[in-house]
């Protein structure tokens, strides 16, 4: 019995750990980028800082572009999922069109 309890648990978690949460999307100012991180400047709250890794993608529109394009003071939209230490990583970031005044 404890075996099968075992069983039952281990896959229970192994299927926990596979299930996708959605991806969170936050809007700002870039305040900064490098390799690791970008800090997103958001009206009205604080300051966002989002891990980057190789496996980010960066857009301009619809074309893929390098992270070096991404300078700060461009307005972004960012994808995000939680890593294993439960702070935000970027999975899509995309430039956004300036805006109208």
């Amino acid at each position: 019995m404890k075996a099968f309890i075992s069983l039952l648990c281990a896959g229970v978690f192994a299927f926990a750990q596979q299930a996708a949460l959605p991806l969170a999307s936050f809007t700002g100012t870039v305040r900064q980028i490098n390799s690791t991180t970008l800090t997103l400047v958001r009206a009205d709250e604080d300051d966002l800082d989002i891990s980057c890794t190789r496996n980010t993608h960066y857009y301009d529109g619809a074309q893929k572009v390098k992270r070096e394009k991404i300078k700060p003071g461009d307005r972004v939209s960012v994808e995000t999922k939680l890593d294993l230490y439960l702070k935000p990583e970027a999975v899509n970031v995309r430039v956004l069109p300036e805006e109208k005044q």
